[in-house]
């Protein structure tokens, strides 16, 4: 790994695609401070002591250092380590390059880097293993250090007080600090230190300008001169104050130069003017290069344009609360603001409403047009939502084809049921693309607070119903549940009526759909799904029955009995020598709330007699919001007790990315309609790519749910899913089937199971 001293250390971190902004932005400083050290001429021992607490400052619980290596001996010392202790540096005195001198002596002794993740068992710290366990030195990453010509001259290592391995952002510092070392060392020589900073001045990614003791510009480089469009002809002799924007007063130019003259430094962001008439913003410094005697003779500014780094900043911020394609709002920001909207209507006495509204036969628009053609009616279906509305309400994009609209302050149902009528009249009329004339309808479902719930999960299940409603009535209307059919309200009387007494009559059932290691296509264990044979309404799907088992309470006793259902058959499989399988029970945010959640999971453990690694308990999103807190408490307390946890549904609701790593999960579970229409949906699988990079990020499994077709599959794994289940290989079943076509898969006999 050879490399050429006047390389510039901007080249080593050009490729940062796989950087986050917070990280490529901690490079930028690094390089940025050890370039104005630099420039100041700053004593090498200082930049180098610099670098490794500046390094160690962007990767927490590691110490840097810098061996070098002994022209005459071969030998190589401890040159920089200001974190490490005196007496562990002296164990590295005179340190051989081999094959098991540790990380550093390897990387020398190899000529590449070496990256050992515990120093307590690799071989490679055969020779040093005392060290390393007397001072606690986990893991150690070294970077060999190249002088002139690739001269081989030392090591930049972070030794690591963890057991860990580098991430492409630690890797990256490797190679600057490295480099940024090998600059140093060589700059020592007069002579190299003025081919340096020739070849940086000419090849830096980084705008250059130098000015005389006046401020009368001497030289700029080529990246000053593709920054600003001024050619060096245009700017020698003149004054940085050609380049003014006009956003900074006077007050802060005085500031700039006083704190100038005063430490000899300057940084900041500041907004300059290109030849061209555009305004854009750039990080400065500012160094003062000063005689023997102390007098100012030349300034040194060097900056980097920010244009980029503001543009994607304001886009991610923008993209976080906003549908990429139609610039609406996101769920995020209508749960936020339908809150908001609820609490003012309970004081001001009036009501909100809810509008589901989907889009009908898109698929058939894609099928034929193409998603292009698609994705230009959703667009059009946006904006004239947008005007279908007042300047108070919200307009949101749920996802694929389903749009929601919140309007505020109704003074009555009538309201709510106008708008919905205005919509299908407005969204009917034909749409002019490029493709030809098109026309569609949309099919909404209306519900209101607080005569259909008091929150906003509650009004969406019910807009989310009424709307299915619509669509069965022939598409192209609207549905609430103040217009239903009313034996459609008598069964959801007899739902609520007959939850009650469903546990003691046996009516539940549990159902359990195999989950599958996507890399070795091994089982791995079984969700548990709760079903309900009613004995007059017959097969009631869950989402029917369990939305309002959770609003009248009786999710808790339900709850319990799956639990302790789930155990039971999960201490079955063990019993059947099935495998080391797991058993995963969807938990209510009613279950946590209830405060008894953690006796009925420890209760159903001891019953079946079930460690309690082959648990799972599932949690929604939404469970995540509100007295966190106690719910990472007891999150902890079911962890201790061997527990995995997961969250199901990841990125459909209130995404807390924030409480992730205070969360003691195991698994994000990526919901099916992100899967379904990975294929069709560039969107979707742009959220399962970065649901499965995060969690693998934050050392998560991933299980993608709802894979029906191959095509899932293979997508699924070349993402690096690491767990999936759905009807592609095997739909939900009850427990002795399953038990069956377990046995099957681990080539076992049916006969032996029952018997």
């Amino acid at each position: 790994m050879t490399q050429h001293l006047a390389t510039d250390c901007n080249d080593s971190a050009k490729d940062d695609s796989q950087l986050s902004v917070q990280e490529q932005n901690g490079i930028l400083n690094l390089q940025q401070t050890l370039l104005a050290a630099v420039a100041r001429g700053d004593a090498a021992q200082e930049v180098i002591d610099r670098l490794c607490l500046l390094e160690e400052q962007l990767v927490p619980n590691a110490a840097a250092s810098v061996m070098v290596m002994d022209a005459e001996t071969k030998r190589l010392n401890v040159l920089a380590a200001p974190s490490i202790p005196v007496e562990a540096r002296d164990q590295f005195k005179n340190l051989r390059p081999g094959p098991a001198a540790g990380s550093c002596g390897n990387a020398v002794f190899r000529a590449e880097p070496v990256f050992v993740s515990n120093t307590y068992t690799d071989a490679r710290w055969a020779e040093l293993r005392s060290v390393a366990e007397d001072f606690n030195i986990c893991a150690c990453w070294s970077m060999p250090i190249f002088g002139a010509g690739g001269k081989l001259i030392g090591s930049f290592a972070l030794s690591s007080f963890e057991h860990r391995t580098p991430s492409a952002f630690h890797q990256k510092l490797l190679e600057i600090g490295a480099h940024l070392v090998g600059i140093v060392l060589e700059r020592q020589a007069k002579d190299t230190q003025l081919r340096l900073a020739a070849r940086l001045f000419e090849t830096s990614e980084e705008g250059m300008v130098i000015t005389d003791a006046e401020n009368r510009i001497q030289a700029v480089n080529p990246a000053f001169t593709r920054a600003t469009g001024y050619v060096p002809e245009e700017c020698i002799g003149k004054r940085p104050s050609m380049l003014s924007s006009g956003r900074h007063d006077k007050a802060f130019y005085v500031a700039l130069w006083e704190k100038l003259q005063r430490t000899g430094h300057w940084q900041g962001e500041i907004w300059n003017r290109r030849k061209n008439g555009e305004i854009y913003p750039e990080w400065l410094v500012i160094s003062a290069i000063r005689d023997r005697d102390g007098k100012i003779i030349q300034h040194v500014g060097i900056f980097s344009d920010l244009s980029e780094q503001h543009a994607s900043q304001n886009r991610i911020r923008f993209l976080a609360t906003h549908d990429s394609l139609t610039e609406l709002p996101n769920r995020m920001v209508l749960e936020e603001r339908c809150g908001q909207t609820i609490a003012w209507a309970r004081k001001a006495n009036h009501r909100v409403g809810l509008l589901f509204v989907d889009v009908d036969n898109l698929k058939l628009v894609n099928d034929s047009l193409g998603h292009a053609a698609g994705d230009v009616l959703l667009q059009s279906v946006a904006q004239r939502l947008r005007h279908c509305v007042g300047d108070k309400d919200l307009v949101c994009r749920q996802g694929g084809d389903e749009f929601i609209v919140l309007l505020d302050e109704l003074p009555g149902f009538e309201i709510a049921a106008t708008v919905a009528k205005r919509i299908n009249e407005r969204l009917g009329a034909p749409y002019h693309t490029d493709s030809g004339e098109l026309t569609t309808s949309v099919s909404i479902g209306i519900s209101v607070f607080p005569d259909d719930g008091e929150d906003f999960n509650a009004l969406l299940r019910k807009a989310d119903a009424a709307m299915y409603q619509a669509k069965e009535a022939g598409r192209n209307t609207f549905r609430s549940h103040r217009l239903d059919v009313s034996s459609d309200a008598l069964n959801d009387l007899t739902i609520r009526n007959g939850l009650r007494p469903a546990l003691d009559r046996n009516e539940f059932s549990l159902h359990y759909q195999p989950i599958i290691a996507l890399d070795s296509g091994a089982l791995i264990g079984a969700e548990a799904l709760l079903r309900w044979h009613h004995p007059t309404l017959g097969n009631i799907p869950p989402d029917r029955f369990i939305p309002v088992a959770e609003l009248t309470g009786h999710i808790v006793g339900i709850g319990e009995w799956v639990l302790g259902e789930a155990c039971r058959e999960a201490a079955n499989w063990v019993r059947l020598g099935l495998g080391d399988l797991t058993v995963s029970v969807n938990l209510s945010a009613l279950q946590f709330r209830h405060g008894t959640l953690e006796a009925h999971v420890s209760n159903a453990l001891t019953q079946a007699g079930l460690n309690g690694r082959r648990l799972e308990l599932e949690i929604t999103e939404s469970t995540l919001i509100g007295d966190t807190s106690a719910l990472v408490e007891q999150l902890a307390n079911l962890k201790a007790m061997g527990i995995c946890l997961a969250i199901d549904d990841f990125g459909t609701g209130y995404s807390c990315l924030a409480y992730l790593r205070r969360l003691p999960v195991d698994r994000l579970k990526i919901d099916r309609s992100f899967v379904a229409d990975m294929s069709e949906d560039a969107d979707d699988a742009s959220i399962v790519r970065a649901i499965v990079q995060m969690a693998a990020g934050l050392g998560l499994r991933t299980t993608a749910e709802g894979v029906e077709e191959a095509h899932h599959h293979e997508a699924l794994k070349a993402l690096g899913c690491t767990e999936v289940q759905g009807f592609h290989y095997a739909r939900p079943m009850p427990a002795e089937a399953f038990a069956r076509w377990a046995a099957d898969r681990l080539g076992q006999s049916g006969a032996a199971i029952s018997g």
